[in-house]
């Protein structure tokens, strides 16, 4: 077994998130916990994330200690996605990776699982979910990578909203501006 644990500040807000991934027996899991500050109420989330050896989400359970509400979903082959109850949930089919909003490891996802060009944009379909009411729903984002050497740099956008992402040489993201900032 190996374990990492990164750190981040959140930038636009107050806020902070400890992450441990560990590698065991081919299985990497993700544990954390992010507190910060949404529209003046203080927040408390953590989530857990299992993926397979090739960075793709096989369960995801999340948890809003603030308004004491859990999610639960996993994922099969193919990018079907299914609920608590083993229920498959249609609306989510063909999206690979997810995007919690309170983290920014969540980028790393697709940053790992995929083999990347320069200038060349990977359009992916992705399970969004909220941490602030832990709603989701599927969306278009687009990676680009645009700067190669120590460190890479990725353009990202989805709908309006655009932003560099900077990783480091293991995919994991040093800083996302103006909103993230890892200090471990």
């Amino acid at each position: 077994m190996s374990k990492q644990v990164m750190f981040w500040e959140k930038q636009e807000t107050s806020g902070t998130e400890y992450l441990e991934l560990t590698y065991v027996d081919h299985t990497l899991r993700a544990e954390s916990t992010v507190l910060f500050i949404e529209e003046g109420v203080p927040q408390k989330v953590t989530y857990r994330v299992k993926f397979d050896p090739n960075w793709v989400v096989k369960d995801l359970y999340i948890k809003n200690h603030t308004l004491d509400k859990t999610l639960s979903l996993s994922s099969k082959e193919g990018g079907c996605w299914f609920d608590n109850n083993g229920v498959e949930i249609h609306s989510l089919r063909g999206a690979i990776d997810i995007d919690i909003s309170c983290t920014p490891f969540t980028n790393s996802l697709p940053i790992n699982r995929l083999t990347w060009r320069s200038g060349k944009p990977e359009v992916l379909q992705m399970v969004y979910v909220s941490a602030n009411d832990l709603s989701f729903k599927k969306v278009k984002q687009v990676y680009t990578l645009i700067h190669d050497e120590e460190t890479r740099t990725f353009h990202y956008s989805s709908r309006s909203f655009e932003s560099p992402i900077i990783v480091d040489k293991n995919g994991f993201v040093i800083e996302y501006p103006e909103l993230f900032k890892r200090k471990s």
